[in-house]
């Protein structure tokens, strides 16, 4: 769907579904409803919050939708920091990584050009501190555990890795943010000198995400759009967030 296509049927929609009395919305308002539904919309999908109850790869569907969200990323590099845990490495990841859904590293083990292929599991803080002394459950020839890391790089994600052998690659793969969907350059026209963006964008694009998404992305911002300007409750939030397919 163009932006163009977008656009016009934001607004017979909105119009359709609001009352005459309803503001109308410029090409930005309805920039910032189609970005928003199209983020609630990939995580819905993930999460399993939609009316079939799928996931991610629960259906050739999903798989379809997902398609063009999926990056690989590998890294030998670890960075340095004084803050981390104990032995452990940290790695960085690109920003525009949404959800990680598969990982692995590579091991030094039992030589350093072994490379043997160890997963890696995602551990709380809390579960670290517990499962650490237990020498049956702590990392070993077979497993990494990965902690959240925090830093205020913007331009980049970290992970801190915890391994018995010394790691010789981290491999990820990723879903991706969805890129903004901008109807009309907001750097210019009516919007110039405003300083407006949608997700740090101004330029004109349309959605990325696989052409079979883009009625449901449309659907559920006139939805968003609707609910702020009518009164609304509690569950209709929770029916709205539970109309993904």
């Amino acid at each position: 769907m163009t932006t163009s296509e977008f656009s016009n049927q934001f607004d017979i929609l909105y119009d359709n579904v609001a009352s005459k009395s309803a503001p109308g919305l410029d090409e930005y308002e309805k920039s910032v409803y189609l970005t928003k539904a199209q983020l609630e919309l990939v995580k819905g999908k993930y999460s399993n919050q939609n009316k079939y109850q799928e996931g991610f790869e629960g259906s050739e569907k999903r798989r379809v939708e997902f398609k063009e969200l999926l990056s690989t990323y590998k890294t030998s590099t670890s960075e340095t920091f004084t803050d981390n845990i104990g032995d452990s490495s940290i790695y960085s990841i690109p920003s525009e990584a949404f959800l990680i859904i598969q990982e692995q590293v590579k091991l030094g083990y039992p030589t350093v050009n072994d490379n043997r292929i160890a997963k890696v599991i995602p551990k709380t803080h809390d579960e670290y501190n517990i499962q650490i002394r237990n020498p049956f459950k702590k990392p070993n020839e077979d497993t990494v555990w990965r902690l959240d890391y925090s830093s205020t790089d913007i331009d980049k994600r970290f992970v801190e890795l915890l391994s018995l052998y010394a790691i010789n690659e981290y491999i990820v793969r990723y879903i991706k943010y969805p890129e903004p969907i901008v109807l009309t350059d907001i750097a210019n026209g009516d919007f110039v000198g405003m300083e407006l963006t949608i997700e740090g964008s101004t330029a004109e694009a349309t959605s990325k995400l696989d052409q079979s998404l883009h009625d449901e992305i449309l659907d559920r911002a006139v939805e968003l759009a609707v609910r702020d300007y009518k009164e609304s409750n509690l569950q209709n939030k929770v029916q709205l967030n539970l109309r993904n397919e």
